[in-house]
């Protein structure tokens, strides 16, 4: 993860200082791209989000007044942009990713089975919540927010953050689909 974002450094960005923004850039180009991977199904596309995310922290950084705040702009900004295109991808299509697209296992070289046929369940029951329930989710999950980051994220209040992920996590345990998966965990038991 690039180094925090301060005040100072927020201040040369904002006039026009190239290796600051350099920083600010690669820092907002790295969140974005964890939030929208999160939300969004396709590599290709959360990139498209990171780096309009990013683009758009590099224009408006001059609007921000707390560099501590940074994060959970930029949080704010790839979630809604991604939210975006997940409604409008959803209206177009409802698309499952193809295992040759998921995400490399833990140790390279090593195909561990389980983990690829549990994200090969997962994904596709994670594409199927709302936007919000699953960027809620991703910053929960991936990013490990607090309840207070990801409603500062999101734009909304603790008490909805704890109903999206809250309803999020009902719906995941209800899916059928996840069935194998409920199986496992409790041990090879039925519920």
């Amino acid at each position: 993860m690039p180094p925090p974002i301060d005040a100072e450094l927020l201040r040369r960005c904002a006039a026009g200082d190239p290796s600051a923004r350099a920083v600010v850039a690669e820092r907002a180009l790295t969140l974005s791209l964890r939030t929208a991977l999160a939300v969004v199904a396709g590599r290709d596309e959360a990139q498209d989000i990171a780096q309009d995310s990013a683009i758009d922290a590099l224009r408006d950084i001059a609007q921000l007044r707390d560099p501590a705040a940074f994060d959970a702009w930029v949080h704010r900004l790839a979630a809604r942009r991604a939210i975006r295109h997940a409604r409008r991808r959803r209206v177009r299509e409802v698309a499952e990713l193809p295992l040759s697209r998921l995400t490399e296992p833990e140790q390279p070289g090593r195909l561990d089975v389980d983990v690829v046929g549990e994200r090969a369940l997962l994904v596709p029951a994670l594409a199927r919540l709302p936007a919000r329930q699953r960027t809620a989710m991703a910053l929960r999950y991936v990013h490990d927010l607090s309840d207070a980051e990801i409603a500062a994220a999101l734009g909304c209040r603790v008490g909805t953050v704890h109903a999206l992920l809250s309803r999020a996590r009902s719906a995941l345990r209800a899916d059928p689909t996840l069935g194998p998966l409920h199986h496992a965990q409790n041990g090879g038991a039925t519920r």
